[in-house]
């Protein structure tokens, strides 16, 4: 079996080796369509990124009635942050609501003076929510439970705002699932022309090897092997260039490069492209002995 592998090894070496020329054209086109859709990745990264951190800040906020002093409102928190999906509770005196409001709007602060020392603003409790929760749906029915409780007045969360958070997420993601299918189709096409001129340049070698007894799957296993190694080794070459701008942009632009395991994704499609690229190249099939 060793001997098997090292033989595969060595044909796919010399698949390489036959053809430089064709070898590094097929590297340079595969990453440059890597490098386009690696900075696609990374612009829709950035966005997804800020459109998480503003989801993460879509929680409820639960205005409380004058009568409902704070020993009552304590206790309701408690009530509220027993229930499904509630990560945390703070409880908001009148007293720090108008502080938050003085800090966060300075420029409306005369309104307050306007209203005079018996006005108060009412508190609250500010319900934060775990990650699963934050759908329409859910928080729906959550702001309909805590609008039944007593001494609740006005349930207010992101209702206009959420939906169209998750949206945008969708399509953003969607973009790049359409993004790899296109890139794969290019990119497979572009390996399938690759390996059909490798399996024509080397058809006497595979001729020959067939009447020797290898089987199909030997033949085609060096061919393979050359598809994957195109792949990954174009989609790596694409992640360095994009690395690189992305680094001499940072600097005017700030913004985050791909995580890890993006990295590795697209790592993986490169290898995934490559074989199908290879296969789509041997349909014409591996050629046989003459009889």
């Amino acid at each position: 079996m060793i001997h098997g592998i090292a033989t595969v090894l060595r044909e796919t070496l010399l698949n390489l080796r036959g053809k430089q020329g064709s070898v590094w054209a097929t590297l340079v086109m595969v990453s440059l369509s890597f490098v386009v859709f690696d900075t696609f990745l990374v612009i829709t990264w950035n966005i997804r990124s800020i459109l998480r951190a503003e989801q993460e800040n879509v929680g409820m906020e639960v205005f409380l009635s004058d009568s409902t002093d704070e020993q009552a409102a304590r206790a309701l928190a408690d009530v509220v942050s027993g229930m499904q999906g509630v990560r945390s509770v703070y409880y908001v005196s009148p007293a720090e609501a108008e502080a938050l409001f003085r800090a966060d709007l300075p420029d409306r602060t005369d309104l307050l003076d306007m209203l005079g020392d018996g006005f108060h603003l009412p508190a609250s409790l500010q319900v934060s929510l775990f990650d699963d929760y934050r759908t329409d749906e859910r928080m729906n029915s959550l702001a309909a439970a805590l609008g039944r409780l007593d001494g609740a007045t006005e349930v207010v969360w992101g209702e206009d705002y959420l939906p169209g958070l998750n949206r945008v997420t969708g399509a953003l993601r969607k973009l790049d699932i359409f993004a790899g299918l296109v890139l794969v189709i290019s990119i497979s096409l572009v390996v399938a022309n690759t390996i059909r001129l490798a399996v024509a340049r080397r058809s006497l070698t595979v001729e020959v090897m067939s009447i020797f007894g290898a089987s199909d799957a030997f033949l085609r296993m060096p061919f393979l092997l050359e598809g994957v190694a195109t792949g990954l080794l174009g989609s790596a070459g694409g992640l360095a260039f994009t690395a690189l701008a992305s680094g001499m942009v940072s600097t005017s632009i700030g913004h985050g490069f791909l995580p890890g395991r993006w990295m590795a994704g697209v790592l993986l499609l490169g290898a995934v492209t490559g074989f199908v690229g290879s296969w789509i190249g041997l349909r014409s099939g591996i050629p046989r002995p003459r009889r």
